[in-house]
Formats: C-alpha cells, sequence, structure tokens
C-alpha cells in the first residue's frame, strides 16, 4: 500500500509524463486503463490530463463543450465535436471536477431564434488567464452550419447578443 509519500512521488513522475505543468495546480486524479501510460487522468486548474497507448493528451476547459459521467466512463465531447471516452476506476474526485471546472469557464448560455427559422445555443466561454471571450453556437434540430442562410442568420443573432451584452 502506497504511503502519502510514495504517493506524492507516483503523482509527479505521472504528471511529468503527461506534461503537466508545475505552474498548473493538480485538482483532481483518477485511475484509467492499465494501456494508457501512464495509466492516470489528472484534472488540473487550467486544464484535463490524460494517456492514450500513443501520446499525451491535454483538454483546456474551455475546448470541452460537454462532460457526462456514467460510472466508470467519463465521457468529454471537445467543441470540435470530437467524443473522448474514458474508463476511470476508481474515478476519485476527477468527474465532479470537470463539472465544475467546465461549468466555471462558460460566462454566457443563450438560447437564440434564428431570422431565418429555427434556433441555435449561444456559448460565451472564458479563455485561460485573458479577458477574451471564444463563442461556441450549437445548432438545434435539423439546421445545417454549412448552409450560408443559416451561418449568416446565426452571426447576426450572435453579433445583436454580444451588443446587447457589451462584450
Amino acid at each position: 500500500m502506497f504511503g502519502r509519500n510514495e504517493f506524492q512521488k507516483q503523482l509527479e513522475v505521472d504528471a511529468a509524463l503527461l506534461g503537466v505543468p508545475k505552474s498548473e495546480r493538480i485538482m483532481a486524479t483518477a485511475l484509467g486503463p492499465k494501456a494508457y501510460e501512464p495509466p492516470v487522468v489528472i484534472a488540473t486548474d487550467k486544464a484535463l490530463y490524460f494517456a492514450t497507448t500513443t501520446q499525451p493528451d491535454r483538454i483546456e476547459w474551455p475546448e470541452i463543450a460537454k462532460a457526462t459521467w456514467e460510472d466508470p466512463w467519463l465521457e468529454v465531447t471537445t467543441n470540435q465535436n470530437v467524443l473522448i471516452k474514458l474508463h476511470l476506476d476508481p474515478c476519485g474526485d476527477v468527474p465532479p471536477t470537470v463539472r465544475d471546472r467546465v461549468t466555471a469557464s462558460v460566462l454566457f448560455r443563450e438560447k437564440l431564434e434564428l431570422d431565418t427559422g429555427g434556433s441555435i445555443t449561444a456559448v460565451g466561454r472564458r479563455e485561460p488567464e485573458s479577458t477574451a471571450i471564444s463563442w461556441l453556437i450549437e445548432f438545434h434540430g435539423d439546421l445545417d452550419p454549412s448552409d450560408p442562410l443559416t451561418a449568416a442568420s446565426a452571426d447576426r443573432a450572435l453579433g445583436e447578443l454580444r451588443n446587447t451584452l457589451g462584450v
């Protein structure tokens, strides 16, 4: 059984292997699949770190559009609509920490009606260590974001929201 010093030493080794900068505060850890190298998932104040069988990965909190937890699976969907499934056993405090950090990065979430019909949700996210706000648009129903009329309508709706909010 690991004592506190052995656990801390192993955590430092795992954090280094995942590329966690010493400037980031580790908030939670969990064991991932044994095939991961290292087999650990780390949540810091700035990002989620995990490894696959090929390389470590880092996702900053504002880059996560959605995260769900159903024991033992943490599913993270990025703003680019990439789904990442992480098997956590035991999960530790990683799922609630992910939820809290993703939620904390959201400044605005507003459903907007489009002048061409349909609706979107505009999500304004705080960029780490910056006053900049990034915007994510979620298209509802069968709206096609690649349709020029729909995209222009979404841009107008987002512009109106930003003007109303003063950002």
